[in-house]
């Protein structure tokens, strides 16, 4: 039998724990995957225009750390005869560790959506870290 020297030790040990490594590698990359660090949030399109322009339906997909508290905020901006209707809504949500898909109705302030384009922004923010996701995008508003 013949004894290893420490280089030639040292280079198994480190062969030996590189393959480890690689074994647990694509687990590790499918629990992040799965977990994100930090969130992620997009305005879906087309909206739903509800009650005469009144309100809007939207759909928002976010994702963030399971087990983190925090809460969405979308804003709704479109020129309409006479001016810009502009609306707002906030919503509280607890994060899953994977992508989720939420409706909230975001209401007219002074003037009514119609058919057509429209800007939205959205932002995705937990009370843990205080991390922010946002998302700016033109979106349809349909019957």
């Amino acid at each position: 039998m013949k004894k290893f020297t420490g280089g030639k030790a040292l280079a198994v040990v480190a062969v030996a724990g590189g393959a480890v490594l690689a074994s647990i590698a694509p687990v590790m990359a499918d629990v992040s995957a799965q977990s994100p660090s930090a969130g992620a949030i997009r305005v879906e399109s087309p909206a739903k225009w509800k009650a005469w322009g009144a309100a809007i339906e939207v759909q928002l997909t976010y994702a963030c750390p399971a087990g983190h508290q925090g809460h969405l905020n979308v804003t709704v901006n479109q020129a309409v005869l006479g001016g810009v209707a502009v609306g707002n809504t906030y919503k509280e949500i607890t994060c899953t560790g994977g992508f989720e898909t939420t409706a909230v109705n975001v209401t007219a302030n002074e003037r009514a959506f119609r058919w057509g384009s429209a800007f939205a922004k959205s932002e995705l923010r937990t009370y843990q870290n205080g991390n922010a996701a946002r998302d700016e995008r033109e979106i349809q508003i349909v019957p």
